[in-house]
């Protein structure tokens, strides 16, 4: 037991920590983007005023969106397919469900009994097409709001054989986390017998379609992208690359067997450009998931093994659609392929369905239960609380 203190003796003053309301915005952000999980950072939100104030406020979202990835909460056809229990994106997938128009009932349709339909999405926004129009719509679904895009120039669209529009990622940098990009690959023939895609850019800043000059013959006008590139399959075994920051093009050798078989590219961890392939053993049904990561720059490029999964077993795997971070596949019963379905149809492929695999871990996780789609558009989102306005 401690001596009492003796008069007139001098009493060490030891300082008490700063209560958390003294602490500056700066510091508490920091707090909060130290917390291991986006439930983490919404349930401490609800504990403290100061936390909400910082959580609600658009730089920190902005900083989120930065240092944190969006989870992949389901995917888009027509309607939205959420991310079913046990995935680890279900609650919120289901907030999203409550929050947002996912079916983009909103959306005027310029003809009776038709409808838009979701061809990409990127940072909460998705673009739109219709067929009965020559324009598109970017619409944000939590906020209901939404831009229609005026036409290509009149020239693009006069010898237009084919079209597909894609959102550029939002700039890091960009004050305004309204302002938006939209690319466009339009295909026509250049000459008898040549075809080739031609890019343009869409700005909501300017409000107007820039072209890009040059023009590639591709198999795909769909793209991929990864590290601040989008990628077009050239040839079989080359990739014809964009890159967005320095504003150029290049060719990309793919490595071998991958341009044979069905593949994506995607970011593979540590700003590091993936390229992802399946494999399939019949005779086993069994089916592997590979990754190599591409090293060197501009024509210097090679791959490196970087590593595989094994998927569940009995089905044969599909790539459905890749995101920057997240890969999305459909499997089904490998003894069903090539038969249509029938009433026992999904007895039979009962676990089978579709499945999402983050592209840095490869960490698989079932999405849900469902025959495969024609056009599957990944959908990946912040929690509705953690959302920024895109339109």
């Amino acid at each position: 037991m401690a001596a009492p203190a003796q008069p007139g003796a001098e009493v060490a003053v030891v300082d008490s920590p700063a209560p958390i309301s003294h602490l500056t915005e700066d510091l508490l952000a920091d707090i909060l983007l130290s917390l291991p999980s986006l439930d983490d950072i919404g349930r401490a939100a609800t504990t403290w005023p100061e936390f909400r104030d910082v959580v609600a406020d658009p730089s920190f979202k902005r900083r989120l969106r930065r240092a944190r990835r969006a989870p992949l909460v389901g995917f888009l056809f027509c309607t939205f397919h959420p991310a079913e229990s046990p995935h680890s994106s279900a609650p919120c997938a289901r907030a999203l469900e409550r929050a947002a128009d996912l079916s983009f009932s909103y959306l005027h349709s310029p003809q009776p009994f038709t409808r838009w339909h979701p061809l990409d999405a990127r940072d909460g926004r998705v673009v739109l097409g219709h067929a009965w129009s020559a324009s598109f719509v970017v619409s944000d679904p939590l906020s209901r709001r939404s831009l229609l895009l005026p036409p290509l120039p009149d020239q693009a669209l006069a010898v237009a054989l084919r079209q597909h529009p894609f959102l550029l990622p939002a700039k890091d940098d960009e004050p305004d986390e309204t302002a938006f990009e939209v690319g466009c690959m339009v295909e026509y023939e250049h000459e008898p017998g040549l075809v080739v895609a031609v890019p343009f850019v869409y700005s909501s800043t300017t409000g107007q379609w820039s072209k890009l000059l040059w023009g590639a013959t591709v198999t795909d006008l769909k793209p991929f992208y990864a590290c601040g590139c989008f990628y077009w399959k050239f040839t079989p075994d080359t990739l014809f690359v964009l890159d967005r920051r320095a504003n150029e093009f290049r060719l990309v050798s793919i490595p071998a067997l991958y341009g044979d078989n069905d593949f994506v590219i995607a970011e593979a961890g540590e700003g590091r450009t993936g390229i992802f392939t399946l494999l399939h053993i019949d005779s086993l049904a069994s089916a592997s998931l590979v990754c190599a990561v591409m090293n060197g720059e501009g024509n210097a490029v090679w791959w490196q093994f970087k590593g595989s999964i094994t998927m569940p077993p009995h089905c044969i795997y599909s790539f459905a659609g890749a995101s920057d971070r997240h890969l999305l596949l459909h499997g089904s019963p490998w003894h069903l392929h090539g038969t249509p379905p029938d009433e026992n149809y999904f007895f039979n492929a009962r676990g089978c369905g579709y499945f999402s695999v983050e592209s840095d871990t490869l960490k698989m996780e079932k999405v849900c239960d469902l025959e495969p789609l024609v056009a599957a558009v990944p959908y990946t989102s912040f929690p509705p609380s953690l959302c920024l306005t895109t339109i």
